[in-house]
């Protein structure tokens, strides 16, 4: 009997020892996965923390190309309007010496074609001054009255061929053009040559055409 009970004894040891070995090892092994999670879930959350911070960074990093994309494009603009306007001052400014350089020039011409008339009639008044003295400035007043109006008839051909102005001189038998810059070329001052021998019957070779 007691060799027995020594053995039942025994064995409840024998059992109770595995079932120690074996609820050891069940809960290592889940500690162990459940470590491993963690660690895991712990990866996951920094790469996605990661992530967000990339994410960010492309963002922010996006916006700021394009702030400085809309600022370059608001700075040509800009350079591109002042461009535009002093290009538009300086043509007008331009538009506005050729126009005075014109006026000038006629007014001139206007001055000088009325001394000459006037000198004509002081000789026509004068007493003292002969037939033949009288006769010859009646002939100069005449021919003088003819080169205005051809003068004027010229300039409003040439106008007529797109520029904006121009100023005729005849004397001696020459005449002198001068036109607004732009529209100058090999055929323009073909054209023009053609008009002054036309109206007023001067050859080629003594006409001189030039551009203010």
């Amino acid at each position: 009997m007691t060799f027995g009970k020594r053995q039942l004894v025994a064995g409840a040891l024998v059992l109770a020892l595995g079932a120690a070995v074996y609820l050891n090892w069940q809960f290592s092994e889940n500690e162990v996965l459940t470590v491993s999670d963690t660690s895991t879930t712990e990866d996951t959350t920094r790469q996605l923390g990661q992530a967000t911070y990339v994410n960010t960074s492309v963002s922010d990093t996006s916006d700021e190309s394009s702030e400085t994309s809309d600022e370059e494009s608001e700075a040509e603009e800009s350079e591109a309007e002042e461009t535009a306007a002093d290009t538009s001052e300086s043509d007008e400014e331009t538009a506005e010496e050729e126009s005075d350089f014109f006026e000038e020039e006629r007014e001139s011409r206007s001055q000088a074609r009325e001394e000459a008339l006037e000198l004509l009639e002081e000789i026509l008044e004068s007493a003292e001054s002969d037939e033949a003295a009288k006769t010859e400035a009646v002939s100069a007043a005449e021919e003088l009255a003819a080169v205005i109006k051809t003068e004027s008839d010229i300039e409003t051909l040439i106008k007529a061929k797109g520029f904006d102005d121009c100023f005729v001189s005849i004397n001696n038998g020459e005449c002198s053009v001068i036109v607004s810059s732009g529209n100058l070329n090999d055929n323009t001052v073909l054209a023009i040559k053609d008009i002054v021998n036309t109206q007023g019957g001067i050859d080629f070779d003594c006409i001189t055409v030039s551009e203010l």
